[in-house]
Parts: structure tokens; C-alpha cells; sequence
């Protein structure tokens, strides 16, 4: 009688070495980070917001290393903070941008108003 103890525990083995074996690389797991990042540069940041877009960048470069390192968490945690960093960027630029069109626009009210001032007098704006 053949004994199938020894195939079954080397099978186990194999599985249990499997079960070890480290999962792919995730080919988008810094996708969202570079798409922010991307975003907030296209935007202006490099203008608006200088500094937490040079955080975002080294964050990304530092999840790229994990990520080559094979250290797939501690790479998508940077990968995270990456992309926190490019929105915070993204915002400010926005909010910079919408302050300076905001400034345009009350420049040229008053414009407007000194234009119909000299025309029908002091009066005519009424506040």
C-alpha cells in the first residue's frame, strides 16, 4: 500500500511557499498621484504654490523608490500623501487664481463707476 502522506506534505509546502510569493506590482499605483500632480502644474502651481508642489514631487519620487525597493504599502502611503499634496496644491492655485480675477473685475467696477461719474455726476452711483 502506497503511502500519499509525503506527496501531501510536499503539495502543502508548495502551497504554503506560494501563499509567500510577493503579488505584482500594481503597473497604477502611482497613477492618481502623477494625474494630481499633473493637474496642479498644469494649473500654475509652479507659480501659485511652489512649495507644496515640490512636496508632492518628492513624495512621488520617494513612492517610486518604495515601490522599486519592492515595498508595496510604504509605496502607496507616500503615493497617498503625494497626491494629498498635488490637491493642496491644485486649491491654492485655484483659490490664487480666482483672488486675482476677483481684483480684476473689482478694478474694472470701479472703472465703470468713476466712467459714469464724469459722465452723469457723483449721484448717479448709487451704494
Amino acid at each position: 500500500m502506497t503511502s500519499y502522506r509525503p506527496i501531501a506534505l510536499a503539495l502543502a509546502a508548495l502551497l504554503m511557499l506560494g501563499a509567500c510569493a510577493t503579488t505584482p506590482i500594481d503597473p497604477g499605483l502611482l497613477d492618481n498621484a502623477r494625474m494630481a500632480l499633473q493637474q496642479a502644474t498644469d494649473a500654475g502651481a509652479e507659480e501659485y504654490s511652489p512649495l507644496e508642489l515640490r512636496f508632492a514631487r518628492e513624495r512621488l519620487a520617494l513612492a517610486e523608490g518604495h515601490l522599486e525597493d519592492g515595498d508595496h504599502d510604504e509605496a502607496r502611503y507616500v503615493a497617498d500623501q503625494a497626491e494629498v499634496e498635488a490637491q493642496l496644491a491644485l486649491a491654492r492655485t485655484r483659490a490664487a487664481l480666482a483672488r486675482a480675477e476677483l481684483a480684476r473685475k473689482q478694478r474694472e467696477l470701479e472703472q465703470i463707476e468713476a466712467d459714469i461719474s464724469e459722465v452723469f455726476g457723483e449721484e448717479a452711483i448709487a451704494r
